[in-house]
């Protein structure tokens, strides 16, 4: 085997600096047998087998040193076919579950075998990600009045912005002050132990969050009822201010009543006004009520607990 001065330069540094292994062991190995090596030697030498040497002679003859590079390499034809990765996003989709929920149900109807790890591979290729559900009532809202209700509520951000009222998002959550227990990595062998907590009782909280981002609040130890609604907005209400207020807020039954009508007017008069709209419901993501964010955000802070390992 001849080589011109070129090519032997030409090999030589493709031997050294190419980014591929198995073409730079290639163009080596044609190196080697222009040096007079033979087959089985250059075998030896890179450890393949005497079959692959035999491949790369007849290749560098004729394709040159296109030959030396190797097409793309797929990998494994994947184990479904695209009419089965359709029916694999149906399943989760509408059965959902875990992982191993949906292996016993693809199973089931005998098709191909999956594990738990090959569905999600597939379910994350198809844009899928496991996540929580959650409650909502999107689906039955009225798509007319929420719009209608959005419109006006934008109005009143925009009188608020312009100084001309004080603007109000008011509602009202509850929290335990014992978390749920959490995961930790304690060591093998050794178990992490969280002390119980002494109070046991939910703290329920009735808050209105201002425009400007100021924070009414007030907490109740018992279930919170109409009664506990109709004194905080009296406590609002007899604060001075210079503007309206206008405070939105669910339609909940606690906000409605012949009670809260009574109040209402009451309140007008010391330009208190309340604004209940069925379309901003909680669960009708993602216009909730700008004071719910803050709640949520509470309810998933996690305080530390005090823990002892042993």
């Amino acid at each position: 085997m001849k080589l011109t001065s070129e090519e032997r330069r030409t090999l030589r540094e493709m031997g050294i600096y190419h980014p591929h292994a198995r073409t730079r062991m290639r163009a080596q190995g044609m190196f080697r047998l222009a040096q007079g090596l033979t087959l089985q030697q250059v075998a030896d030498e890179f450890e393949v087998h005497l079959n692959s040497v035999e491949n790369w002679r007849p290749r560098w003859d004729e394709f040159g040193l296109v030959g030396l590079f190797e097409g793309r390499h797929t990998g494994r034809p994947p184990k479904l076919s695209d009419e089965e990765r359709r029916q694999l996003g149906d399943l989760a989709r509408d059965a959902g579950g875990t992982a191993r929920t949906l292996q016993r149900q693809w199973q089931r109807a005998q098709r191909t075998p999956l594990s738990p790890n090959s569905i999600k591979a597939y379910l994350k290729s198809m844009a899928f990600r496991y996540k929580r559900c959650r409650f909502s009532l999107k689906d039955k809202r009225d798509a007319a009045a929420f719009e209608r209700a959005k419109g006006i509520v934008a109005s009143l951000q925009g009188m608020a912005q312009a100084g001309q009222c004080d603007l109000l998002y008011f509602d009202e959550s509850g929290f335990s002050p014992n978390p749920p227990l959490q995961y930790g990595w304690p060591p093998i062998g050794h178990t992490r132990r969280a002390e119980t907590g002494v109070h046991r009782q939910r703290v329920n909280v009735l808050g209105a969050l201002r425009h400007d981002g100021k924070l009414l609040w007030t907490i109740k130890e018992q279930r919170t009822v109409r009664d506990d609604v109709i004194a905080f907005f009296d406590s609002i209400a007899k604060q001075s201010h210079q503007l309206p207020r206008i405070v939105v807020l669910d339609n909940a039954n606690i906000h409605r009543g012949e009670a809260m009508e009574k109040k209402r007017r009451q309140w007008q008069r010391r330009g208190l006004y309340l604004y209940l709209t069925a379309a901003l419901q909680s669960g009708t993501e993602p216009h909730r009520n700008p004071v719910e964010t803050g709640q949520v955000f509470l309810a998933q802070v996690r305080p530390p607990y005090r823990r002892r390992t042993g």
